[in-house]
């Protein structure tokens, strides 16, 4: 499947025969289909050199075939319904340009744009044939803008279908969808093929049913429905209690057999399944697989080395939804020491569909995102309902109570659902949206994401500007920048908060980069007198500030209010931690064989040596303290090091046999990351990694588990 150093096999001719029904051309503003707008695929903005013209200089408009994706249904029809989620990189689908499928009926509702104007995300819909258990390829492409084709379904037409669904929790209370159907809460999705509304029931004052109906063309009516007990108030909330049933045209949809203890700021999808969907007829069963080359590649998510994913690996992914099971998710074990197959970029279940794009990957990281449901987050603002904004409450603090554990870890009680610590926080459901376009997905992240801000005190966050730099721990600023800066990437462009994602982000960043004077790069946390070695410096968590920075800069998401500042932190971290990957020509740097857990660098004691001023001037007199000689070429044995456990000292550091969970591993990743961002020598460096002689054993040791093998998309090759 992939070549010496990466992927193969994605489309790139010059086709794109027989596709009909794309995506609609009746805006030029780039607004997005996600408020009901019809979607559009025209926007202003200057093209992007990857979509340029070599001519003209405009963009390229020429009809080209982009990427494929398999879809396998689990019946047989002419035209079956679908829909999913997809990421596009910058410039393959300019403006002036829409995206076409060689399916018989197709829709695209761009819901982002990169600053180019090209499409960003879009959420594909179509009908076509299948025959059960045949994989089906769509070749995506794209074609110059056409005429709109055709009018959007529209609430009117689900209200005449009259679906009839309802839900009953227990002796609570009872509700139906069709006391609901014209007053839909927000159209999600609008178009020929598929329309798409949200719609709130509430059980009681606490508890409401939330429906996400979606009418296909044809008269298939699928929904997604979720009962969740939060809002933004905490006062006088309380668990709910009671047995969960989903009934239609006297059919039972989902039971969850026993009464659910609901915990309060939490959230269930009523599923047996992963798909989280009910059907009110048949249901076609369609699986997507996407392209991993294209996927990663894309910018959506970092590109990863491994060649492979075992067997062993996707047999112990969770498959099956359950309300409140732990499933792959840590539980209550988040805030412990070590690792776990949540942390990293992506948490493991996300990371091997992203490599393999295999089916039970694909269920584990849509019941992973489910399952992140049963952490008490989930703080929706009743009055728009949706997640609170940055700016409408500058000086709420919640939960209201003592204490101020960034991330509300301190807040965990039996009443509660299980706890959230941001040091050790993964990247919630962002994967799930990106191959669905499920609109639940988004919100679980946009719940983290605020999470964090609301339960951090108010000084910390900077009010409403959304500050993220005061977790404690530089891990944990890392993985909420992460957080919030995907948050920003794929809320729609059309959503004002996405602005407030974008504006936090930048403005963590311009804060850090003033804060930050040390001369190696290294992101400290301002209050690191609270915790750690007060003798030495965590690198390993400065690496994940480095490439976290990295991944969100190359999403473009970063408002021009903050882009110097923000270019300027990455600048200064990725000239550290190349000097931290040097090789041993060079006296003034760190040898990249040989990372170490918390290197000291500072000649003062603890708290002096916690001054930036105080820092060594540069890594090769922090490495000759650890080492206990300088960086020198003797040290080239073409082999990467690994940990001495025994002392987390130089002397005697293996040769590494396997990537996995070691502070070289984070480094590594961090640098691949910094090679997307062009900085300078990063290259280089990640050229030693891969030149050295065990280098090919470690890669395939990530077979089974391909979190901590980043590299490079220059290294990730297209067919």
């Amino acid at each position: 499947m992939f070549g010496a150093w990466g992927l193969g096999g994605c489309g790139d001719g010059t086709g794109g025969s027989g596709t009909t029904d794309s995506d609609g051309t009746t805006g030029t503003d780039g607004t997005t289909g996600s408020t009901g707008d019809v979607p559009t695929t025209g926007t202003s903005g200057e093209p992007d050199s990857t979509g340029d013209d070599e001519t003209t200089g405009g963009p390229d408009l020429m009809p080209k075939d982009i990427t494929t994706v398999t879809l396998t249904a689990g019946t047989s029809g002419a035209l079956l319904p679908w829909t999913i989620g997809h990421f596009f990189a910058e410039g393959d689908i300019p403006t002036g340009s829409q995206i076409a499928a060689d399916v018989d009926e197709f829709q695209a509702v761009v819901r982002n744009r990169w600053p180019d104007g090209s499409v960003k995300f879009a959420v594909l819909s179509g009908r076509c044939e299948f025959t059960a258990g045949t994989p089906r390829m769509i070749q995506l492409s794209r074609i110059a803008a056409a005429a709109d084709p055709g009018p959007a379904i529209t609430e009117a037409e689900l209200v005449a279908a009259a679906p009839d669904l309802g839900v009953q929790v227990g002796m609570l209370g009872s509700v139906s969808l069709a006391s609901a159907l014209g007053s839909p809460v927000q159209q999600l999705l609008a178009g020929p093929v598929a329309s798409e509304w949200r719609y709130r029931l509430d059980i009681d004052d606490q508890l409401v049913v939330w429906v996400f109906a979606r009418l296909y063309k044809g008269g298939a009516v699928e929904a997604l429905v979720s009962v969740e007990n939060g809002w933004f108030e905490y006062t006088g909330a309380i668990n709910k209690v009671g047995r969960v049933v989903v009934t239609s045209q006297g059919q039972t949809l989902y039971d969850s057999t026993s009464d659910l203890d609901i915990k309060h700021h939490t959230r269930i999808v009523c599923t047996d399944g992963h798909s989280g969907k009910l059907w009110l007829d048949a249901d076609p069963q369609i699986v997507v697989a996407h392209d991993p080359a294209y996927l990663q590649q894309s910018g959506a998510v970092p590109a990863f080395l491994a060649e492979s994913i075992d067997q062993a690996l996707l047999d112990i992914l969770a498959d099956k939804y359950v309300p409140y099971a732990q499933h792959n998710l840590p539980g209550d074990a988040l805030g412990s020491g070590g690792d776990s197959p949540s942390i990293g970029w992506l948490p493991q279940w996300d990371a091997t569909y992203v490599v393999s794009a295999a089916p039970r990957a694909l269920q584990s990281v849509l019941v992973n995102s489910f399952a992140s449901g049963a952490w008490s987050v989930h703080i929706r603002d009743a009055v728009t309902n949706a997640p609170p904004t940055f700016a409408a409450h500058p000086d709420a603090k919640l939960p209201q109570s003592t204490g101020d554990m960034y991330g509300g870890r301190a807040y965990f009680s039996g009443q509660y659902g299980t706890d959230w610590d941001i040091s050790h926080g993964w990247l919630p459901s962002y994967v799930a949206y990106l191959v669905t376009g499920d609109w639940w997905h988004l919100e679980e992240l946009q719940y983290f994401v605020k999470w964090v801000h609301f339960s951090a005190s108010v000084e910390s966050r900077g009010g409403a500007a959304g500050l993220m730099v005061r977790s404690l721990q530089p891990r944990g600023t890392a993985w909420q920048i992460r957080n919030c800066g995907m948050a920003a990437a794929i809320t729609p462009d059309d959503d004002p908060e996405h602005l407030g994602y974008a504006g936090a982000v930048g403005a963590s960043l311009a804060w850090m980069r003033g804060f930050h004077t040390n001369a190696l790069g290294v992101v400290i946390e301002p209050d690191q007198v609270y915790w750690g070695d007060i003798g030495g410096e965590r690198t390993w968590m400065s690496d994940y500030v480095v490439g976290s920075v990295a991944w969100v800069l190359d999403l473009k998401i970063v408002e021009a209010t903050h882009e110097a500042d923000a270019a300027a932190f990455m600048e200064w971290m990725g000239k550290g931690l190349v000097q931290r990957m040097s090789d041993g020509t060079n006296p003034e740097g760190w040898h990249w064989a040989y990372q170490a857990y918390s290197p000291v660098l500072s000649t003062f004691a603890f708290p002096e040596n916690q001054d930036q001023a105080n820092f060594d001037a540069n890594w090769g007199i922090a490495f000759e303290r650890f080492a206990g000689r300088p960086n020198g070429p003797d040290l080239d044995d073409g082999n990467i090091h690994a940990t001495n456990w025994d002392t987390l000292g130089f002397e005697n550091m293996p040769v590494k046999q396997a990537f996995g969970g070691d502070y070289f591993e984070y480094a590594m990743c961090a640098l691949a990351l910094c090679v997307n961002r062009q900085v300078e020598g990063a290259e280089a460096a990640f050229a030693r990694i891969a030149q050295a002689s065990n280098f090919a054993a470690c890669r395939a040791a990530l077979a089974a588990d391909p979190r901590w093998g980043i590299a490079p998309r220059s290294f990730v090759q297209q067919g």
